[in-house]
């Protein structure tokens, strides 16, 4: 039993600790964010909605091409201080994230920040 117990000790010593449970920057976002911002943006561009507001952490939902319109539902800095809006594809059930950056036009919007389980304002 103490070759076992010492070879678990050491096992856990030369791989470090277990996994962190620190989330993903694109995992602690997800359909609970709630809808707070009647307003839209119109892309300047082709560029690819994110499953969170990193362009280079967080993974593809999908390609957006110039003048595609995304609903808005909410607002978050990230941590490296760009502002990212959350929201739905028009004419699609495609949600995602959008740096402000990339669009041409920002409308109606409140520039309401996400939180989960808020009272929804929008359908």
């Amino acid at each position: 039993m103490l070759v076992t117990t010492g070879g678990i000790v050491a096992a856990t010593l030369v791989n470090g600790p277990a996994a962190s449970a620190t989330p993903s920057p694109c995992s602690v976002y997800d359909a609970s964010i709630s809808n707070l911002d009647g307003g839209y943006g119109v892309m300047k561009g082709s560029y690819n909605l994110k499953k969170g507001p990193y362009a280079d952490r967080c993974g593809n939902v999908t390609r957006l091409g110039r003048g595609r319109v995304i609903y808005f539902h909410c607002w978050v800095r990230n941590g490296r201080g760009n502002l990212w809006a959350y929201g739905r594809v028009k004419g699609t059930a495609k949600y995602g994230w959008m740096s402000i950056d990339n669009f041409s036009s920002v409308r109606h919007s409140n520039y309401e920040t996400c939180r989960p389980n808020a009272d929804r304002d929008h359908t």
